[in-house]
């Protein structure tokens, strides 16, 4: 895809957005209606936007293979959808609050991002790639 880690950036970028987006929604739907409607907007447009790069990269590393990579992609994108779901009907029917449901999807949201920054740390690291480029000097 690109050699300096802009797609990495980009998909930390949009899962900050998540997080932010869930974490703030029940403090803005209680000030306004705007803010009500703010919230799920960016949080529905950085969820569409994880996928352009995410598949992208799947089909950079899976060459030939690259549509099976794709096709395997979405469907653990609609896996994740439904448990998603399901652990969020659980958690109502358990007795969570539903304005603290925003919070328990901002905590999953921040455990992918911290997921997602381990791993790009983990492969720069197997790869043996410099973070300062050309700028670094031993």
């Amino acid at each position: 895809m690109d050699r300096g880690g802009r797609a990495r950036v980009l998909v930390g970028g949009v899962l900050v957005v998540v997080v932010a987006a869930q974490a703030l929604l029940p403090w803005l739907a209680a000030v306004a209606l705007p803010g009500a409607v703010a919230a799920p907007v960016a949080w529905g447009a950085a969820g569409w936007a994880l996928q352009v790069p995410q598949q992208h990269r799947l089909l950079e590393l899976a060459g030939p293979r690259g549509t099976v990579a794709l096709a395997l992609n979405n469907s653990a994108l609609y896996l994740g959808r439904a448990v998603g779901s399901a652990l969020g009907g659980l958690a109502l029917g358990a007795g969570l609050a539903p304005a603290a449901l925003p919070w328990a999807v901002a905590a999953v949201a921040a455990a992918g991002l911290a997921v997602h920054l381990a791993a790009g740390r983990r492969s720069r690291l197997a790869a043996g790639v410099s973070t300062l480029g050309s700028y670094e000097h031993s």
